[in-house]
C-alpha cells in the first residue's frame, strides 16, 4: 500500500537525505525497536504463557522465516542462546 503523493515522498527522501549517518542510524534502529516492541506485545497477547526464549525464537521468526530454510533457522536457533524453538513444524510453518 501506498497512500503518499510523490511530492511527500519527495519531500521526505530530502529531508532523510539531510540528516547525518548517525542521525539516520539511530533513525532506523528507534524503527526496529519499536517494531519489535509490537510483535513482543503481540505474541504475549495471543499466548501469555510463552517463556523469554520462545518469545525470541517468535521475534525471530516473524521478522526473518521468510529469509531462511528450515535448516538454516534450526541452525540459528541451535547457536543463538536461550531461543527455543517448539518443534520441528514451528519453523516450517513459519514459512
Amino acid at each position: 500500500m501506498n497512500d503518499t503523493t510523490p511530492d511527500i515522498q519527495k519531500r521526505l527522501a530530502a529531508m532523510i537525505a539531510e540528516l547525518s549517518p548517525t542521525e539516520r542510524l539511530r533513525m532506523v534502529s528507534s524503527m526496529f525497536d519499536t517494531g519489535r516492541t509490537l510483535v513482543r506485545s503481540g505474541l504475549l497477547k495471543q499466548n501469555e504463557s510463552l517463556n523469554e526464549g520462545q518469545i525470541r525464537a517468535q521475534v525471530f521468526l516473524r521478522f526473518y522465516a521468510e529469509d531462511f530454510t528450515v535448516a538454516e533457522i534450526k541452525e540459528i536457533a541451535s547457536r543463538i542462546p536461550n531461543m527455543i524453538l517448539n518443534d520441528e513444524s514451528q519453523a516450517a510453518s513459519s514459512l
